[in-house]
C-alpha cells in the first residue's frame, strides 16, 4: 500500500514481500527502510522524523495492510475526486496551480458520488463544458497538516474524455490556477516531472491502462 507526504511516497510492505523484491533496495540518500514490530504504529511526526530528507520510504511490517490502516486511522479522512482528461488528438489536460503542475480535483460534496464530484471539479477548474468518464484509474492517499491538524486526503481518480481536438479552457483563478493547457509528447512528460508525487502516480496508472486497453 502506498501513501504520500509532500513530494515523497511511503510503501507499506510485509516482510515476505520485502524479501521478495529483486533487487532488494538498500538505505541510500534517496531511500529509507523502516522495520516495525508487530502492532507498532508510528505517529505521523515520528515517521517523518525517521525518514527526513528521503524521497522513497519503505515501511516493513508483519501485516503491512493493517499497519497502514492503523496509521491512517489516527487522522480524519477528507474525500476528493479528480480527473486526467484526454482529448481527440491524444493530448492531456494539465494545469498550473500555485506554481505546481497539477490535475483538476476537489472535495466530494455531501450527497455526491465520486464520479459526480470529479466531473464537477474538472468543469469548474478548467472551463470545459463537455467531458465524460472513461474509466476509474486509481486512488491516492496523502497525509498532511491542515488547519493545525493532521489529515488524510483520499482522492479517487478517473480517466476522462473531452470531445474535440483542443476544447477551449479557462482556468479558475479563484482556486490559484494560473494556466490550463493541452499537452502532449515531451512537453507533457516534462510537466509530469514538475508535478506532485501523487500526480506522477496517477500518470503511471494511466500508462498501465493504455497498455492494457
Amino acid at each position: 500500500m502506498r501513501l504520500f507526504f509532500e513530494n515523497n511516497f511511503y510503501d507499506f510492505l510485509s516482510e515476505a514481500d520485502f524479501r521478495a523484491l529483486s533487487p532488494r533496495p538498500e538505505e541510500s540518500p534517496e531511500v529509507a527502510i523502516v522495520h516495525l514490530a508487530e502492532g507498532r504504529t508510528p505517529a505521523p511526526e515520528e515517521l517523518i522524523a525517521k525518514t527526513e530528507g528521503k524521497r522513497k520510504v519503505i515501511i516493513v511490517a508483519p501485516d503491512a495492510e493493517s499497519c497502514c490502516e492503523r496509521f491512517c486511522s489516527q487522522m480524519p479522512t477528507v474525500c476528493a475526486a479528480g480527473g486526467l482528461v484526454e482529448n481527440e488528438a491524444g493530448a492531456i489536460l494539465m494545469m498550473t496551480r500555485k506554481g505546481w503542475r497539477d490535475l483538476p480535483k476537489g472535495h466530494i460534496d455531501e450527497g455526491e458520488q465520486a464520479e459526480e464530484a470529479a466531473l464537477r471539479e474538472v468543469c469548474e477548474e478548467t472551463g470545459l463544458q463537455e467531458v465524460e468518464i472513461v474509466a476509474p484509474l486509481c486512488t491516492t492517499r496523502h497525509f498532511h497538516r491542515a488547519y493545525g491538524r493532521w489529515e488524510i486526503k483520499q482522492t479517487e481518480w478517473f480517466l476522462m474524455f473531452a470531445p474535440g481536438e483542443e476544447p477551449e479552457l479557462t482556468p479558475e483563478q479563484e482556486e490559484g490556477i494560473s494556466a490550463v493547457e493541452w499537452l502532449a509528447g515531451r512537453r507533457l512528460w516534462n510537466a509530469v516531472d514538475e508535478s506532485y508525487s501523487t500526480i506522477r502516480w496517477v500518470f503511471e496508472n494511466y500508462l498501465k491502462y493504455k497498455v492494457n486497453n
